[in-house]
């Protein structure tokens, strides 16, 4: 650490790598160095911030803990690089740096957030094998050394401070219960996983007690029950047997630069919620997967946004955003540019997963895999072109575009049979003309000449070059309900039955479904026809029942009325509101195809 930091330059060839989509171990080597050093700036700038006299509470001086660290580098360099590129050591920084700078505030004091330092040192002591005495927090009654584990400590405030004592690599914590040894009785260990497949192993550590997990704000510690961490090490082992077996271009870069994975409570079937941050390279919190395919399109996900987050850190992709937020066919709501920019990056990664899969998996497995594999290549293509166009992308951006749009062209000639390519086709269509119902409102003075049109029975007006306005929806959720169900139809027959059996509640199963999206994706198309008829009838605003019932046209009647609800919804369902608002009368099948096409 007392080295000087040297300039960081990406090879010319892992630019390329990293600009494609890609990269390898080599790619991720020189990614560790950047973060490493990166990590070192977050130091020093916490200690340029932090002086001598600064309130530490009952702890040691920041200077003590950076002490400690220093001389632990010195007897053993590795522990220290490991703590250093530890993901929840980069979180903690930028959290503590922001609360010192008061764009973050927090319940704890200040001393606890800052303690992370002295708890860094005295993992880094134990790890050297120095002897030391070093007094750290305890939060939420837990003594954490990072990488190592926690003590509880009974009886402790929820802000509260203990030693921890080193000799030779043993250490113990004191409470008031009596000391616990690190890896003996009462100690909470982290719990690491490592899998193996072909000569490619992957060792993660399950981290549910390092207060700064969670990559935002500090988060309480919950010990995996052993059942849990059975079932996770049995899907990493799953998973990571899939990656080098179907992808091992993503796989080997990730055995490089993995480190954590922090599990969280299982979410809705079908839509994981995961999360990285470019404070945390190599680290990736996630839902419980409901098997190891879920958790290996998870793995590739986050370490997409990882490797870019790390790019980030030598160069932006962009300066300033455009005028308005930008549709993302992964997302509910509109997206800045830096935000779709990623979102991009890893639905390329997705993409290229399930490419491999179609020709690995077999039956629904494989079906699955093409459906997947034709939604996001048609999507991740379309958002590369929308991209592309604009002027705020810096030369690195540019080239980064221009490199996803290359892979992207590869897979435009791959075969999708027939009946999952028009199912994914269907889910492209759908999400963005639901999106464009919640979060676009067409101009005022056009729906006027559309409405007085239509009332007097004259012929359309022209059709407005002026684009309709942004007005984000906070409310929007549930945009891929349709997209959802498929997949439940195309995995779990008997799951999906399940669902039929049961209309009614759908919405608490699938949230933004209704029936008649049941019955569309189970293909009764005359019963979802009807079914959004009906909803129609009651709710004319509802975005969800133009969608379906432009879904249902465009396979029964395709044709202007079918291409309006495509391209335009939001105008129908505005003009639709506007008529019935003065008295008039307007079907929803009739007024879609008198507005039309483009």
């Amino acid at each position: 650490m007392s080295k000087p930091l040297r300039q960081h330059r990406l090879d010319e060839q892992h630019v390329s790598a990293l600009a494609s989509g890609g990269g390898d171990v080599h790619t991720v080597a020189q990614l560790l160095a950047v973060e490493r050093s990166w990590r070192l700036l977050q130091l020093r700038a916490l200690l340029d911030i932090v002086g001598p006299g600064h309130d530490t509470g009952p702890l040691p001086s920041v200077r003590a803990a950076w002490d400690l660290l220093t001389e632990a580098e010195r007897h053993d360099p590795a522990a220290v690089d490991d703590l250093l590129l530890h993901p929840q050591a980069g979180v903690w920084a930028g959290y503590t740096l922001r609360r010192l700078r008061g764009t973050a505030r927090s319940a704890a004091p200040l001393w606890v957030d800052l303690g992370y330092l002295h708890s860094l040192a005295a993992a880094a002591a134990l790890r050297a094998g120095i002897d030391f005495r070093m007094t750290v927090p305890v939060r939420d009654g837990h003594a954490v050394l990072p990488t190592l584990g926690a003590a509880p400590v009974q009886g402790a405030s929820q802000w509260d401070s203990t030693e921890v004592r080193g000799s030779a690599g043993s250490g113990v914590v004191s409470t008031p219960a009596g000391e616990v040894r690190v890896g003996g009785d009462g100690w909470q260990a982290m719990s690491i996983v490592r899998v193996q497949a072909d000569e490619h192993t992957l060792a993660v550590r399950l981290d549910c007690l390092d207060p700064y997990r969670n990559l935002r704000a500090p988060t309480p510690p919950r010990a995996l029950s052993d059942p849990e961490l059975s079932h996770w090490r049995g899907l990493l082992t799953q998973a990571w047997q899939m990656l080098v077996e179907t992808s091992p271009a993503l796989a080997t870069p990730m055995a490089r630069g993995l480190f954590s994975v922090v599990p969280q409570p299982p979410a809705e079937r079908f839509r994981t919620m995961s999360a990285s941050a470019g404070d945390a390279f190599g680290c990736m919190t996630m839902s419980e997967p409901r098997d190891a395919t879920e958790l290996a399109v998870t793995m590739v996900h986050e370490f997409q946004h990882i490797k870019l987050g790390a790019l980030l850190h030598l160069a932006p992709l962009h300066t300033g955003e455009p005028a308005r937020r930008l549709y993302a066919p992964w997302r509910d709501d509109p997206r800045p540019l830096g935000g779709l920019l990623q979102g991009v990056y890893a639905f390329a990664g997705i993409t290229e997963f399930w490419r491999a899969v179609r020709h690995w998996a077999s039956d629904d497995a494989a079906t699955l895999a093409h459906f997947e594999f034709a939604r996001w290549r048609r999507q991740v293509r379309a958002v590369l072109t929308l991209i592309a166009q604009l002027p705020q992308l810096t030369e690195l951006g540019r080239r980064l575009v221009a490199g996803l749009t290359a892979t992207a062209d590869r897979w435009q000639t791959d075969s999708v049979p027939d009946q999952p390519l028009a199912a994914a086709h269907d889910a492209v269509a759908d999400h963005g003309a639901r999106w464009r119902l919640h979060h676009l409102r067409p101009p005022a003075e056009v729906v006027t000449t559309f409405t007085e049109c239509w009332m007097a029975c004259a012929d359309r007006p022209d059709l407005p070059a002026v684009a309709p306005a942004l007005e984000a929806d906070p409310n929007a959720q549930g945009l891929d309900a349709r997209a959802v169900l498929e997949l439940w139809r195309l995995t779990d027959a008997a799951g999906f039955e399940r669902l039929l059996a049961d209309p009614t509640s759908i919405g608490a199963r699938v949230t933004g479904a209704r029936p008649a999206d049941l019955a569309l994706v189970a293909g009764d198309r005359e019963a979802a026809r009807r079914g959004y008829l009906h909803e129609l009838s009651t709710d004319p605003d509802r975005p969800g029942a133009w969608s379906g019932l432009g879904l249902i046209l465009a396979q029964t009647r395709p044709g202007p009325a079918a291409e309006a609800l495509r391209d335009r919804p939001e105008l129908v369902r505005a003009v639709h509101r506007a008529v019935r608002s003065r008295g008039g009368d307007a079907g929803p099948v009739e007024l879609a195809a008198w507005i039309g096409p483009r």
